[in-house]
């Protein structure tokens, strides 16, 4: 009976292990290499069955050209009933590619089956997922950060945050967007909690690291940029972030850390620019539903160095690369 038992506890012990096991981000080479896919868009529905086994399709390929140490998904992925199915999916393509994956909520997730937390629970059990509550008591789901260590493994280069930009507000005497929607807003506790894990990480390393930031629903300082001379790529419709401004932007600066923010969101837009020393830019979208749309699907590509405040990035589709642009922190 006793071996018995001790054979069932390593069974088990076994098992928590491998379920344990997640994959760890490091430089390779002293360069490390995202693709942020966004709008996926992908339903559970014959109307658009070829429009999803195109999108998958296209992943597949940029996966293959690009070689990626990481995908980030930032939104809008699932977006019907039956979307554990398309989860399932999702997952089972990572998993082939043996790609750690993360994943940001956007505000048509609700449009499914499942909540959020179910979501990140099923993907919990992926070996590839990174995405986690980092503080249960933050409001939203999947407020992480990640780090990304160096090619020995034995310290912290670069950080990745990633944020639940929320769905909708119900409050009426907020003010609509442009597209007439009323977005919901990061909150002040998911504020207080960045800036908390990026002094913890500042002390740990004796200086602040460079960071990149990923959501779903721009901030209201893609609004400042989106008309200027200096923006590369493309702007077909006007940004829709929340009109309520709760200062993350302001934090970021304060922190001293974050070069970069991407997100997705707005379908027709890919522009990228930077506001204050901090560089502000979208994906480019990925699914293939909706044919009113002018874009070309694709990802954005970003590189990341291990010894340098600075990153490379372009948008990667099946006709090719597109708006080379480097952002170096002065």
């Amino acid at each position: 009976m006793k071996r018995i038992r001790l054979l069932a506890a390593l069974i088990v012990l076994l098992s928590l292990n491998a379920f344990s096991a997640k994959p760890v981000l490091k430089f390779k080479n002293h360069q490390f290499r995202i693709v942020q896919f966004t709008d996926v868009h992908w339903f559970n529905d014959a109307r658009f069955e070829k429009d999803d086994d195109s999108t998958f399709i296209l992943m597949r390929k940029i996966i293959e050209i690009e070689h990626p140490d990481m995908v980030v998904f930032t939104g809008d992925i699932i977006v019907s009933a039956g979307a554990k199915v398309g989860w399932v999916k999702l997952e089972n393509l990572m998993s082939e590619y043996k790609i750690p994956f993360a994943v940001t909520f956007g505000n048509h997730e609700p449009d499914g089956d499942i909540s959020n937390q179910q979501i990140l629970s099923l993907l919990e059990k992926s070996s590839y997922n990174l995405t986690y509550n980092a503080d249960k008591l933050v409001t939203g789901v999947g407020n992480c950060s990640l780090p990304i260590l160096s090619e020995n493994r034995k310290a912290t280069r670069w950080l990745i945050y990633l944020f639940d930009s929320h769905a909708y507000s119900k409050d009426k005497s907020i003010k609509v967007s442009a597209d007439g929607a009323r977005y919901d807003w990061i909150r002040h506790d998911q504020i207080e909690w960045y800036r908390k894990q990026s002094a913890s990480y500042a002390k740990k390393n004796g200086k602040s690291l460079p960071a990149l930031a990923f959501f779903h629903i721009p901030l209201p300082e893609f609004r400042e940029i989106e008309n200027g001379k200096g923006i590369i790529g493309n702007h077909f419709e006007a940004s829709c972030p929340p009109t309520l401004n709760t200062g993350l932007f302001a934090s970021f600066k304060e922190m001293n850390d974050v070069l970069g923010v991407f997100c997705g969101h707005d379908h027709n837009n890919d522009f990228l620019g930077t506001l204050d020393n901090i560089c502000l830019g979208y994906g480019r979208k990925t699914g293939y539903a909706f044919k009113n749309e002018v874009l070309e699907r694709g990802a954005r590509i970003i590189d990341i160095y291990e010894d340098n405040a600075k990153f490379d990035t372009y948008i990667r589709t099946l006709s090719g690369q597109y708006f080379n642009y480097t952002f170096e922190r002065k």
